[in-house]
């Protein structure tokens, strides 16, 4: 978004920082308090997402046992390896 307006642009910057300070400052005292705001289909997609991760991890170390050669870098392969 463009704004000629710097002072405008600067107080919808800290209207957005503010906001998350409060939504952190909430999510701190549900946590203190035992409570969990997200809801459970966001509990669930952290909980695959972790899976996910933990597998990723265990595959690459086990294919750094394996020795095999490592595969070319992304800027390598859109490049066609030039």
């Amino acid at each position: 978004m463009f704004l000629q307006n710097g002072d405008l642009a600067q107080r919808i910057v800290n209207a957005h920082i503010e906001d998350r300070m409060r939504r952190l400052e909430t999510r701190r005292l549900l946590r203190e308090a035992g409570i969990d705001d997200r809801g459970w289909l966001s509990r669930q997609g952290s909980w695959l997402l972790r899976q996910l991760g933990r597998l990723l991890v265990a595959l690459g170390r086990r294919l750094q046992q394996c020795d095999l050669p490592q595969a070319l870098p992304l800027e390598g392969r859109m490049t066609g390896g030039r």
